[in-house]
């Protein structure tokens, strides 16, 4: 029997042995110096990793960290150098020239100088490339020069106010143009940028790993690599910050903010967003073609409670189709709760109670998407509509809501302004050919507006038309107006140097896990 004890507790130190060698080899504790890898959960997985095609807010969380641009945003939404490290516009506004920083290269090795700025912007203004942010630069932008190695001029059709901005825009980004061409389609989903982050792979609808440029040429990254996962359902989200699997979660939901709140080892932090959430409405189609049935909906849907009850303090009714938080903002006004005015307008309109009607929402992308999308429903039927009700996959939704020929009715999404400037919040929205156009609404009025603004240079006169088209917007009713959102994120205390923009950005470039 002593024989066996002597043997079994031999073989029990061997475990204990083996268990520590284990734990010794795998991610590294606090104190060793050495990066980390690091997890990010988000609501969805990104559309694509090509940030001149990509128009949602998580695909960019994802670009900026693998291109760089050549001005940029801090976190108090102010411009910044990035790969240029000085700029001038000429006295009558019509060419803005950058001086590049010199030895910034691609993650292929290939140079970034003035001839890669000027096709990657070639690249994205033109219109056989049918890449989604097209639009955004081809409206002001004329032609790009090189003047030298590492000095590019941006001609202009006209002096344009944001051009700056929308050089920060996640889109500005430099691509490497040889690569996209070579890898075609393929580009988006194995990309070639700048940034501090490279990419490394893309498992569908699970997660994208990125790692560390260890030859970055700006500051270099403190991680060893980031993983940015899909994790649509929001306990799921909540858990894995507080187990550790991730160290960064967002949004964090609203409903498991204040307990998180009370996990020492957990920070929650609700950052300002300019992002509006809003049900579109497809205005081409009966009886939305009809305004009076677009202001019943605004009518019938009571905001007050959504953020109250279900976003618990999370967002703010919106006044206008822009945030307060978007240079040109002014107040709109929202529409009251007002269930009977909604029940007239729907009778003079000739919508029998009991119509049908479609309403789609995504799940996991938004704080407490579905739940607002239920709620809405909940609100419409009680003016007597019959609501058809479905939840789709990030990547599958944002097909079908871009479509026209979908059979879209009213579906929830959002529009952040990467730019801050209310020419990028309104004009790829509201323009009758806007690129971004998906309620197909058109209005001559609103047209001759955005047009004015866009290439008025006085600040007072710019904020004048602007306030002018917010109010004909919200007359006209293409959206049932819901709220500005605010961005809670959830950072594990051993992550460090994360923050979130205006614009909803989760930023890692300067991230460290300790």
């Amino acid at each position: 029997m002593k024989h066996i004890s002597i043997i079994v507790m031999l073989c029990f130190g061997l475990v204990l042995s083996a268990c520590s060698s284990s734990s010794q080899s795998g991610p590294k504790d606090s104190g060793t110096g050495e990066p980390q890898d690091l997890v990010m959960a988000l609501g969805s997985e990104p559309v694509s990793l090509d940030p001149q095609d990509a128009t949602d807010g998580i695909s960019y969380d994802a670009t900026e960290l693998m291109y760089d641009k050549l001005v940029t945003f801090d976190k108090d939404m102010k411009l910044v150098p990035q790969l240029a490290k000085e700029w001038k516009t000429s006295d009558d506004g019509l060419k803005v020239t950058f001086t590049l920083n010199q030895g910034a290269k691609f993650h292929d090795g290939a140079s970034l100088n003035a001839d890669a700025v000027k096709a990657s912007f070639d690249r994205i203004m033109n219109k056989d490339n049918k890449l989604g942010r097209f639009a955004l630069y081809t409206e002001f932008l004329d032609k790009v020069v090189v003047d030298s190695e590492y000095q590019v001029t941006f001609q202009l059709k006209f002096p344009y106010v944001p051009a700056l901005a929308n050089f920060a825009h996640p889109s500005g980004a430099i691509v490497n143009a040889k690569a996209a061409k070579e890898k075609g389609e393929n580009f988006s989903k194995s990309p070639v940028g700048s940034g501090p982050y490279q990419f490394k792979e893309w498992v569908s609808g699970d997660k994208v790993v990125l790692t560390a440029n260890t030859g970055y040429w700006g500051e270099k990254p403190k991680l060893k690599s980031i993983t940015i996962k899909a994790v649509k359902e929001n306990a799921a989200r909540a858990l894995m910050l507080e187990t550790g699997e991730a160290g960064v979660i967002a949004p964090v939901p609203a409903t498991d903010i204040e307990r998180l709140k009370g996990d020492n080892k957990l920070t929650v932090t609700t950052y300002p967003s300019n992002r509006n959430l809003y049900i579109g409405i497809n205005t081409q189609k009966a009886p939305f073609n009809d305004v009076k049935v677009r202001q019943a909906l605004n009518y019938a849907v009571d905001k007050d409670t959504i953020v109250k009850k279900i976003l618990l303090g999370q967002a703010q009714v919106s006044q206008s189709a822009i945030s307060e938080r978007t240079s040109g903002y002014s107040p709109a006004g929202a529409y009251p709760y007002d269930p009977e005015k909604a029940k007239s307008l729907l009778t003079e309109a000739g919508v029998k109670p009991g119509t049908t009607i479609k309403l789609w929402t995504p799940e996991g992308r938004y704080l407490m998407d579905r739940q607002i999308a239920e709620f809405v429903q909940a609100n419409l039927e009680a003016v007597g509509l019959k609501v058809e009700f479905q939840k789709w996959e990030w990547g599958a939704y944002t097909k079908a809501y871009r479509d026209p020929n979908s059979g879209l009715e009213l579906f929830l999404v959002s529009w952040a302004v990467p730019s801050n400037d209310a020419d990028g919040g309104l004009r790829p929205l509201f323009m009758t050919k806007g690129t971004n156009n998906y309620t197909v609404f058109s209005n001559k009025t609103i047209d001759d507006l955005l047009d004015k603004g866009m290439k008025t240079v006085n600040n007072d006169e710019r904020k004048k038309i602007y306030a002018d088209t917010l109010k004909a917007i919200k007359d006209q009713a293409p959206w049932i107006f819901l709220v500005e959102m605010k961005q809670p994120v959830g950072v594990r205390k051993n992550v460090e140097g994360v923050t979130s923009l205006n614009t909803e950005l989760v930023d890692l470039r300067t991230a460290v896990k300790k």
